[in-house]
């Protein structure tokens, strides 16, 4: 057993300033705009105030499965106290309270614990992930240590029956993937690697393109992420594919929803073998292929261009955007928050669709999330220990890729559900159609998980 006493320390290690910031009131929706053939697609509301009581009674209009609609409260463990973790705090601050709650967090040092504590309200204060583990009034952890601790403390957490969502990678290998998605089914517990851009409207409306065949067929995804890390901080996040590398192997995935037929990396090592830079290409069947840049030496166009017979589709900070760029227009997804909204890591408070996906793949007793289910965190670190093979660090595992050909991927107005819902997003279409999120007795939530839990631990009580 690791003295994670020890290393929480090191987990911590500069992510534990805590500012404090005065968060501005959320806009209020107003109409679609279109200038200079930018159409705007505004939140209609927050619904802070719509809901009372905390109920945790199932609903009798869907068979027994629990209605998210319902205030049933997922209450988070916050393990790190980090930048991160903050972040990750103000997007479940402008969420309905009834539906989420901060009631533990743990920090290397108590002073940094408290901070965060007084900034959300949080009763419970640790210096011991252990002790987090322990505490009867958590339901779910939110894990973001440094990305070689993920694994550790998410097996930690599985061990004492706390559902985990954790920040990306999962694990540093795929071998230590499988190893914990295992446990994770065995023991009936919900485990979802936290790739958020999947649950923002962007990424939605992305999708609901390619499904209804505007761009033609997909050809092409290519992406740039750098940005200046100091070789430091870049050694303790295990380098920049697994760091930055991750958003574009993702999204090359999103857009065509199999495994690549074949792996091309080259890169830049640095003289403590960690990868500074990595120049990556994804083969896909049909001739279709994703060429991912990423760089922790120089800025980069942070830009990802999908491109069709029929069109193109541009996105600038793709792995948190807030607009979409056609041939014929541009789309905007404001940030649900007032513009003074602050966070540490660009548009992070987006992280508040990602908190209504877990909670209603709690509630519904699933033990994985459609919007990034096992089968790809398995595909993801596969790919990842492949590039690490080829870059020569030694990293690697067999080669071979799990089959995605029997996933059920919808209409993105259908896939968002109630994690959009909860938030009041309308997404309208180029074509001038407009497609309302359904509600949630619209779709029945069978179809919204992957699998099942074989006994999902009851919210609410200890």
């Amino acid at each position: 057993m690791a003295n994670y006493n020890l290393v929480i320390a090191f987990a911590s290690k500069q992510h534990s300033h805590i500012q404090h910031k005065p968060q501005k009131q959320q806009k209020k929706r107003i109409s679609n705009i279109v200038n200079d053939n930018t159409k705007i697609v505004w939140p209609r509301k927050l619904h802070i105030n719509q809901f009372v009581g905390n109920s945790n009674t199932k609903s009798p209009s869907n068979n027994g499965d629990v209605d998210v609609n319902v205030e049933t409260t997922l209450r988070w463990g916050i393990a790190p106290v980090s930048l991160m973790a903050d972040d990750f705090g103000a997007a479940l601050s402008i969420l309905p309270p009834q539906r989420h709650q901060i009631v533990s967090c743990v920090a290397a040092y108590r002073s940094h614990a408290e901070a965060f504590a007084d900034k959300y309200n949080v009763e419970n204060i640790y210096t011991s992930f252990e002790d987090l583990a322990n505490c009867p009034n958590v339901d779910v952890v939110y894990i973001s240590p440094l990305n070689p601790l993920h694994g550790e403390l998410c097996h930690l957490m599985l061990n004492h029956d706390k559902h985990v969502l954790c920040e990306k990678p999962l694990c540093m290998t795929e071998d230590q993937v499988r190893q914990l998605i295992s446990k994770a089914q065995a023991r009936g517990l919900f485990l979802m690697e936290g790739m958020w851009p999947r649950c923002v409207p962007a990424y939605h409306y992305l999708r609901k393109q390619i499904l209804r065949n505007r761009l033609g067929e997909v050809s092409h995804v290519h992406c740039t992420l750098g940005l200046p890390v100091s070789q430091s901080k870049l050694a303790l996040y295990g380098g920049v594919a697994s760091d930055f590398g991750i958003y574009g192997l993702q999204l090359a995935l999103w857009v065509f929803r199999e495994p690549p037929q074949r792996v091309r990396a080259t890169g830049k090592l640095n003289e403590e073998d960690i990868d500074v830079t990595a120049d990556i290409v994804l083969e896909f069947s049909r001739n279709r292929w994703a060429h991912i840049q990423v760089s922790a030496e120089e800025k980069l166009e942070n830009k990802a261009t999908i491109t069709g017979k029929d069109g193109s589709i541009k996105m600038t900070n793709y792995w948190c955007p807030t607009r979409l760029t056609t041939d014929r227009e541009n789309i905007d997804f404001p940030l649900p928050v007032d513009d003074g909204f602050f966070t540490h890591y660009h548009n992070r408070v987006s992280m508040c669709y990602e908190a209504e996906e877990v909670r209603k793949c709690i509630l519904n007793g699933c033990n994985e999330s459609e919007m990034f289910n096992h089968k790809e965190s398995i595909l993801l670190a596969n790919l990842m220990d492949i590039i690490y093979n080829q870059l020569g660090l030694g990293r690697g595992v067999d080669i071979h890729t799990p089959i995605l050909e029997d996933e059920k991927f919808q209409d993105p107005s259908e896939i968002v559900g109630e994690a959009f819902q909860s938030l009041g997003f309308d997404i309208t279409t180029t074509d001038g159609d407009e497609s309302t999120i359904p509600a949630s007795d619209n779709k029945k939530p069978e179809e919204s998980c992957s699998s099942k839990q074989s006994g999902p631990k009851v919210l609410g009580a200890p």
